[in-house]
């Protein structure tokens, strides 16, 4: 085993290297390759299913939570994530779409699935918490930085942003009290890995379907 500080240094430079796998081609994920509103309102209900699946996660996970704060910054995350839905919802509506009408990819739904599955709290904030919102949010930035953007897309995303800084440190100082053994680097670890394979599954999914290429 390892220290904690050095191994969760471990685990955010395995996903910095992920992230930045992603600068060259943009995926569809980032809103920057698309061309079309029909596209990119695809992609926002694609991105409003992971805020509405993420809330049902973290609300499912507070029964087999033992730890009291590590169950209340669930509690709070699970209305958080139903705040993004309502945002970005409501920016779907008003563009004269119906945000309800999506059906989730077959690599979303593995990725959801197999998160679901993830027995304790350091492998559920190193897979899930940890991993899946730095992806989130390295994309969501790329696309508030780019021009190409249109800022109706982006004013929902500036507050979504806004609120992940908030509590961005919560999984890290979870795991920094937590993955204390072996057993529990090593379960996280994993959990990191999943992640990122079926993330990466998902965002080229998405690219294809997004720009009508895959009739999913």
């Amino acid at each position: 085993m390892i220290k904690t500080k050095d191994f969760l240094q471990e685990l955010l430079d395995v996903i910095a290297v992920f992230c930045q796998t992603l600068d060259a081609q943009p995926p569809a994920y980032s809103y920057i390759p698309l061309e079309t509103d029909e596209a990119r309102v695809r992609v926002m209900k694609s991105r409003l299913f992971n805020e509405l699946r993420a809330a049902d996660l973290f609300g499912t996970w507070l029964k087999t939570t033992p730890e009291l704060e590590v169950k209340a910054i669930m509690a709070e995350s699970a209305h958080e994530e139903m705040e993004h839905a309502l945002l970005l919802t409501k920016r779907i509506r008003d563009l004269g779409y119906e945000p309800f009408d999506y059906k989730p990819l077959p690599a979303q739904t593995a990725m959801f699935n197999a998160i679901e599955g993830l027995a304790d709290t350091c492998q559920r904030m190193a897979g899930f918490s940890l991993a899946g919102e730095a992806v989130a949010t390295y994309l969501t930035q790329k696309c508030l930085n780019a021009s190409t953007v249109p800022d109706w897309i982006k004013q929902p995303y500036r507050k979504i942003t806004q609120d992940e800084e908030g509590h961005g440190s919560m999984p890290q100082a979870v795991l920094q009290r937590y993955a204390n053994t072996e057993e529990r680097q090593d379960s996280a670890r994993r959990a990191v890995a999943m992640r990122l394979v079926l993330f990466r599954e998902y965002l080229d999914s998405l690219d294809r379907w997004a720009m009508g290429k895959d009739r999913w």
